[in-house]
């Protein structure tokens, strides 16, 4: 029975994660879209598969120190709530699927 629900929650938490991607990518078009001279300053950030990109590390960094909150725009406070969202629920699944693998190697040891 645990290991259905950790394997439950090991999928909410991918599902989480992806729709985190996706949100922060939408933050970023937005950001293009309606703020296109920051979006260049900030060197054009997205979403990539690279280890070391700087744009994405500036990108989500003015995400999460809330910069974007000068601009007044509620679409990007909007997209932030989610990313928030999908943030809180996937560190939620993720300890909850950690005490389960706890509480295992406890009970069966």
């Amino acid at each position: 029975m645990l290991n259905t629900v950790f394997t439950a929650l090991a999928l909410l938490f991918i599902v989480a994660m992806i729709l985190q991607i996706l949100s922060i990518q939408a933050f970023f078009s937005t950001l293009a879209k309606n703020h296109k001279e920051l979006y260049d300053e900030m060197n054009q950030p997205r979403w990539r598969i690279q280890l070391a990109d700087d744009s994405f590390k500036r990108g989500l960094t003015y995400i999460r120190s809330k910069a974007f909150r000068e601009l007044e725009d509620s679409e990007l406070e909007s997209i932030y709530k989610k990313i928030k969202r999908t943030d809180y629920a996937a560190i939620g699944f993720a300890i909850i699927a950690l005490a389960i693998v706890i509480f295992q190697a406890v009970l069966l040891s």
